[in-house]
């Protein structure tokens, strides 16, 4: 009993130590119903000095009620409810009435939203927005070329430019008198703001520059003061050693009580060793964080592959010589673990030839998350189709549209949706085989629910309008962005060019605009010598066919990707085109091209067995597979964002 006391006594000694040293230092996360964990830079009001925005009502035992943050100035402070949040970005609704304004079509939806004050850790500002002009009848303005106006507002126009305003948007003189608009947008500016403005606001946070030194050079943590002034809170070097002296002493107790203990009675060791040098982590290796440092030459900004919403690749080269691909997830992520350990639980289940696989991770203790892929030099479709990369010809271009397609079969079949397909997602190896690449927004979509509800996600112009509207993503998600990939296989054309017509910016209303007035030969890339070759032009028909029907908005009149597969691998082997039918026989009779019936266009092939997966049909880990160098966009949340990249 003595040595049980002393025991005691010394842990609770220990623990007034420890808290007395580290008392400045904030906690790493905060629970908040259902948001999750939240971290820096957020905070919960219990904890202001923390973070640089506090969100109200974590602590309400109910996990559904809504989360919100306070914005305005007083007396006109606002709550507004958050629906999500993701790494540095805080989605916030506007109030009822707002959104039954942009219902409405009524001219009180202009306004500017009240972005969360600047403070020394951060600054806010709205990611995905457009500045507006309300001008009164009476300032007789005349605006620049470039804008649009709204004329159905009583006693005033609104005037905006015809693409999405930047940070460096200058205010033309003519409008200076006017009254200026920062709005929140979920898709690029048209005649109609109504069609554009958004409920949702994203507001990014900006760190100051002391935050990102303190955190990326100093390792601390970004804080405030009781005076809320700056300053970085570092860990005390001497508390270390004072927690090893501690330590050491419990260890010698502990180690003396168990031997009195063991002589008493004997009892099994529940001591496994482990090393993280030999661990496997969910079926794959795990390499040290150490190591993966020295492949990468310290994470070298030369050796960059490319940067996602989640995490910066590099290129390095492992002690025994294999070429790697190492996915850095960022730091002070919330969403860094999540999404580490929804990829490493995707990526060990799968097994195809056509999507890229895992060679390894670091441990999900270590320094930080790393995921490792082998690395191959010969791009993505989408800078080849840029000629960056060179020149794709047709037959490159099928396969690429047969073997991405085979993949997502294959997926599905998986129960798991991609939710960011895009020809940056698409790898090419030197022989031209099809890598389908970037499972870090991916979702396990059990075949007995009929949607996942999840906030908007993926790349613009590559986004289900569906997706994006109701928050319902289903299989036919990755349907509808698959069929932007095919019209960018036919035409060369991004996905969002904001240099085309207004109508055009997006390229899957050029695609629908252009087959409807059946005129494909305006759509197709001319390198592809579509009128002077009969087979290439056959094809080209059929696949510009099978997009429209992909890129229907009503996602019930899409194909699933079963069908999609067998309908393009019809149109390669020749068969089946006659069913099918010719672009301009079908816009005759009207909108029935929305209602082909795939299903009926071919039989199952042979090899259509490797995407009807069986359920209860154990899915063997990946081998060591391939990865490649990609260009990337950054992929962002909601309609707007930049493409994702690599994996």
């Amino acid at each position: 009993m003595t040595s049980l006391f002393i025991f005691k006594s010394l842990i609770f000694s220990l623990i007034l130590h420890v808290s007395a040293q580290d008392h400045g230092r904030c906690p790493t996360s905060f629970s908040c119903g259902y948001l999750g964990q939240i971290t820096f830079p957020f905070t919960v009001p219990q904890h202001p000095q923390c973070g640089a925005l506090a969100i109200l009502d974590c602590d309400n035992k109910n996990a559904t009620a809504p989360k919100t943050i306070q914005l305005g100035s007083p007396p006109s402070k606002q709550l507004f409810t958050v629906p999500y949040v993701e790494g540095d970005i805080i989605t916030v609704r506007e109030n009822e009435a707002q959104r039954n304004n942009l219902l409405s079509k009524n001219c009180q939806a202009f306004h500017n939203f009240p972005v969360p004050p600047s403070s020394p850790l951060a600054s806010f500002y709205i990611k995905y927005s457009t500045t507006m002009f309300k001008c009164n009848h009476s300032l007789s303005v005349i605006p620049p070329k470039s804008f649009y106006n709204y004329k159905n507002c009583s006693g005033y126009n609104i005037y905006y430019y015809r693409q999405i305003s930047d940070g460096n948007f200058k205010v033309p003189s003519s409008l200076a008198q006017c009254k200026v608009y920062k709005v929140a947008i979920r898709d690029s500016p048209s005649d109609d703001p109504f069609d554009f403005l958004s409920p949702e606001i994203e507001i990014k946070v900006q760190l100051s520059d002391d935050c990102n030194k303190c955190l990326r050079h100093h390792g601390g943590q970004c804080q405030l003061d009781v005076h809320k002034n700056f300053f970085c809170a570092k860990e005390d070097k001497r508390l270390a050693w004072k927690l090893g002296i501690g330590i050491g002493l419990l260890v010698i107790i502990i180690t003396g009580l168990l031997i009195t203990w063991r002589c008493k009675r004997r009892v099994p060791n529940f001591y496994n060793k482990y090393t993280e040098s030999d661990s496997i982590y969910n079926g794959v290796p795990v390499f040290s964080f150490k190591d993966l440092e020295v492949a990468t030459k310290k994470f070298d900004s030369s050796r960059e592959l490319g940067e996602g919403g989640f995490g910066t690749v590099y290129y390095g080269k492992l002690k025994d010589g294999r070429e790697v691909a190492v996915k850095r997830l960022y730091q002070h992520n919330f969403k860094r673990v999540e999404q580490f350990m929804n990829e490493i639980k995707i990526l060990t289940r799968l097994r195809h030839k056509n999507l890229v696989t895992l060679y390894g991770c670091t441990s999900h203790h270590s320094h930080e998350l790393l995921l490792v892929y082998e690395y191959i030099s010969n791009g993505t479709v989408a800078s080849h189709l840029r000629g960056e990369s060179g020149f794709l010809p047709w037959h490159i271009r099928m396969k690429a549209a047969l073997e991405t397609a085979a993949a997502l079969a294959y997926l599905h079949a998986s129960e798991i949706i991609h939710r960011d397909v895009k020809t940056n997602n698409i790898l090419l190896d030197d022989t031209f085989c099809i890598k389908v690449a970037d499972f870090g927004l991916s979702k396990l979509f059990p075949n007995d629910v009929t949607h996942v509800s999840t906030a908007p996600q993926g790349t613009p112009g590559y986004v289900d309008p569906e997706y994006h509207q109701c928050y319902r993503l289903t299989s036919k998600s990755d349907v509808y962005s698959f069929g932007v990939v095919l019209v960018e296989l036919i035409s060369s054309m991004p996905a969002v060019d904001m240099s085309r017509d207004k109508e055009e910016i997006n390229l899957a209303n050029l695609a629908i605009r252009k087959i409807q007035k059946s005129a494909i030969s305006e759509l197709v890339d001319p390198t592809l010598w579509f009128e002077s070759d009969s087979d290439v032009k056959r094809q080209i028909v059929s696949i510009a066919e099978l997009a429209f029907q992909c890129l229907q908005r009503d996602k019930e009149l899409r194909p699933s990707m079963d069908d999609v597969l067998e309908v393009l691998r019809r149109i390669d082997n020749g068969s089946g085109v006659d069913k099918f039918g010719h672009v301009e026989e079908v816009i005759a009779h009207g909108a029935g091209i929305s209602r082909i019936n795939v299903r009926s266009l071919s039989p199952p092939s042979s090899d259509h067995v490797e995407v009807k997966l069986s359920k209860d049909k154990k899915i063997t880990p990946s081998p060591k597979g391939v990865t490649d160098k990609w260009d990337s966009e950054s992929t962002t949340p909601n309609i707007s964002g930049q493409s994702a990249s690599q994996m």
